[in-house]
């Protein structure tokens, strides 16, 4: 394993669709113990049932064991338990506290961070330039998400990765990342909405042909997507919609 920028970023890829779990660090979750786990993690209701409704889904498509992060845990774990460079257990507040803040946009191998006054109380890690992978909640668990400035409050270089971020050569410049997957409109008009049913208030409406860049699929099956007026949901109903 290497014990860099590069062992750091391999290793958040791995954990791509894993579980989200307050307090959550690799902790291992199965077909028998993830609800009694859940239980004695999750005291929010919501937060408990959408923790369990998560697991249960990727343990009925065949899974036999998961390990649950939250944002902090899933950098603490490489950094303390595998890689050994941190020395103690740490929340996402001493994470930003051991960044040297930038204004420039965010590059690979950064952190960025939301806050609640002046503590950081979300981070995720920048794999390239343009992206970045976070344990992102209950209902979505470790996902790659696009960088957007908005989303984010603050960002900065590791200072347990300063020499590799500010000494080594730049990488050869990589064409623009375009992304993976669309969503198409294929029936008639679809709303999109700021959540992902009909509860959620309509940002705007989309017409047979439309495409969009897809983001993640909810629990309840609708479509995150990328739009001119910011993520939203729209329907997967196969009569409206279609993944490419």
């Amino acid at each position: 394993m290497e014990k860099n920028v590069n062992g750091f970023i391999e290793y958040l890829k791995e954990q791509v669709g894993e579980p989200y779990l307050w307090g959550g660090q690799h902790t291992r979750l199965t077909p028998e113990n993830y609800k009694a786990v859940i239980e004695r993690r999750e005291s929010d209701p919501k937060h408990r049932a959408e923790a369990m409704a998560f697991c249960e889904k990727k343990f009925r498509a065949g899974a036999t064991v998961l390990y649950a992060y939250d944002c902090s845990g899933l950098g603490c774990y490489w950094l303390y338990n595998l890689a050994h460079l941190y020395k103690c257990d740490v929340n996402a507040n001493t994470m930003m506290g051991r960044c040297m803040l930038k204004d420039e946009p965010p590059k690979r191998g950064w952190w960025v961070f939301r806050l609640s006054g002046q503590r950081a109380v979300h981070v995720g890690y920048m794999i390239d330039d343009t992206y970045l992978i976070e344990a992102k909640g209950r209902k979505y668990g470790v996902v790659k998400t696009k960088f957007r400035a908005k989303d984010w409050a603050c960002w900065g270089i590791p200072k347990v990765f300063e020499k590799e971020l500010t000494s080594a050569p730049a990488p050869e410049p990589e064409p623009a990342p375009v992304p993976e997957r669309f969503v198409e409109v294929i029936g008639g008009s679809v709303n999109v909405r700021t959540a992902d049913s009909k509860k959620g208030r309509i940002l705007f409406t989309a017409h047979r042909g439309d495409t969009f860049p897809f983001l993640a699929t909810a629990l309840s099956g609708w479509y995150e997507i990328d739009t001119k007026k910011g993520p939203g949901f729209i329907t997967n109903l196969a009569r409206y919609t279609k993944l490419i």
